[in-house]
């Protein structure tokens, strides 16, 4: 199950460890054995991070303001859901910056933020950062958030910093990546692109590569494999047997069927199944749910079991678990998805979010339906090798 920052945070209060409890509490009423638990928004940190500041939302008092009396939201997640057998699964936003698309951050919070790291690191042309996504036009794209191109070593450098101080200092049972990709099909033609691509955007191949498309999802590659690296390979930090490296993945790879749906490989350019092929995620969960895949439409189901089984099927070994929408009026639509999910022989599911779920009161329904047989099955073991 995803817990996002919205589900246990409220803009104008502080957070409150009385909501966690209620969170781990309902999860293990419900039957869930994994907590996708956000930890990072737009370059801001939801615990206590040398890295990153405080998220606004932890203290409703400002950015990288601590929550007074003090607490640690992670450690305290971990604590309460491992006493009732419950993974936490680390979930960040991988490119946001910034969720503000006129005004950045205050550059006088401590940690310096990231949009304020990447001035300093890559510098600014007529007022625009240059480590962040361009469009064609050269202006920063921002859909909900600034994001940083996927170009930047320095970003990468930096994420793959806070993953570490995570997986180090905290028992968390696996790290989930979200927003790992582009933010739209006109980006990324940023200073710093330009400059690794060699090329104008979109236009000749850069060298070694078919095309500037090509380019651009080699850079998402690079990211999430890295990742991969710090977690297993040479002197890796992972040392759980169960440890899982996970993304939330465009749930129409490519639309192969004509339904006019945005596609993750061509239009984010997030070549997802190539991590799977690749051997570099242990599992990734697919984002069918919404008006992408047509949920509460007539063919909502059929196009989520064609969906399952298109990833399914270059899975490579590794784990598929897809995503299922939480915030459905009728229960059924959960309940068929689940059966689906099991019919095509995925690894598990994940329901997003908790607060759908919370909404309409669904844990009886699940405790007593689909998830009935108890004790809840653990997790496979990662995989852990190429």
């Amino acid at each position: 199950m995803w817990v996002t920052r919205f589900d246990w945070t409220d803009y104008n209060n502080p957070a409150s460890p009385a909501k966690i409890d209620e969170i781990v509490n309902n999860a293990a009423y419900a039957g869930f054995n994994a907590i996708f638990f956000q930890v990072r928004g737009a370059a801001d940190a939801y615990y206590d991070s040398p890295i990153e500041p405080w998220a606004y939302r932890v203290s409703a008092q400002g950015l990288g303001v601590p929550p007074n009396p003090y607490w640690d939201p992670l450690a305290y997640m971990i604590e309460r859901a491992h006493a009732r057998n419950i993974q936490v699964h680390a979930y960040l936003n991988i490119y946001p910056v910034w969720d503000n698309c006129t005004t950045p951050p205050s550059a006088n919070v401590t940690p310096l933020h990231l949009y304020w790291r990447l001035v300093n690191a890559h510098g600014t042309s007529n007022g625009r950062a240059n480590g962040l996504q361009w469009t064609t036009s050269g202006q920063v794209h921002c859909s909900s958030y600034w994001r940083a191109s996927p170009a930047s070593i320095f970003f990468d450098n930096h994420i793959l910093s806070v993953a570490s101080d995570l997986v180090t200092r905290y028992d968390i049972d696996g790290i989930h990546l979200d927003h790992i990709r582009y933010g739209h099909r006109t980006t990324s033609c940023d200073p710093v692109s330009l400059g690794a691509a060699g090329v104008p955007c979109f236009s000749a191949p850069p060298a070694g590569y078919g095309s500037y498309e090509d380019w651009q999802r080699a850079q998402v590659n690079g990211t999430v494999s890295k990742f991969y690296d710090l977690l297993y390979g040479d002197g890796g930090i992972a040392d759980k047997p169960n440890f899982w490296l996970t993304a939330a993945v465009w749930p129409v790879y490519v639309d192969y069927w004509g339904w006019g749906a945005s596609e993750g490989y061509h239009d984010f350019y997030q070549d997802s199944k190539s991590w799977l092929g690749d051997g570099y995620i242990d599992a990734i969960s697919p984002m069918i749910y919404g008006g992408t895949t047509w949920d509460g439409q007539p063919n909502g189901q059929s196009r989520w079991y064609t969906l399952v089984q298109d990833f399914q099927g270059d899975a490579n070994g590794r784990y598929l678990v897809p995503g299922i929408n939480g915030d459905y009026n009728d229960f059924n639509e959960i309940a068929v998805r689940i059966q689906m999910a099991r019919q095509a022989g995925t690894a598990g599911h994940a329901i997003f979010s908790y607060g759908g779920l919370y909404n309409h009161n669904f844990f009886d329904d699940l405790a007593n339906g689909p998830y009935a047989q108890r004790p809840c099955p653990h997790l496979f073991p990662g995989i852990h090798n190429r």
